[in-house]
C-alpha cells in the first residue's frame, strides 16, 4: 500500500554523522546530495527514511533531490530490513 510522508529532505551523509539538518543546512544538503550523498526524509513524526528510485520511474526520485534541505510530501511504498526503514518515492509535492 502507498505511504505518503511529509517532512524535510536530507543528505544522509551529513545527517548520519552530525545530525546536520535544517535551513542553515540546506545548500550542503543541496550540494551533496548533487555529488551523489545518499537522500532521506526526516518525516514530521521523527522517522527517517532513506529514499529509493522506482525501478519503472525515476522521475519522482530525481524530482525530491531539487528540494534538498526544504519540507516536501513524498508517496511511495515502504519497506524495512534490518532496521532501516525505505521509501520508494512514486510521487513528490512541494509543501507549502
Amino acid at each position: 500500500d502507498p505511504k505518503t510522508v511529509t517532512g524535510e529532505i536530507l543528505d544522509m551523509k551529513c545527517y548520519m554523522a552530525s545530525g546536520a539538518h535544517g535551513d542553515g543546512h540546506k545548500q550542503c544538503a543541496a550540494t551533496c546530495i548533487k555529488a551523489g550523498s545518499p537522500m532521506g526524509i526526516l518525516s514530521d513524526d521523527g522517522k527517517v527514511y532513506l529514499l529509493i528510485a522506482d525501478g519503472k520511474d525515476s522521475d519522482p526520485y530525481d524530482d525530491a533531490k531539487t528540494f534538498a534541505g526544504e519540507k516536501v510530501t513524498l508517496t511511495g511504498t515502504v519497506s524495512e530490513k534490518n532496521g532501516v526503514q525505505e521509501l520508494i518515492v512514486t510521487e513528490v509535492k512541494a509543501t507549502v
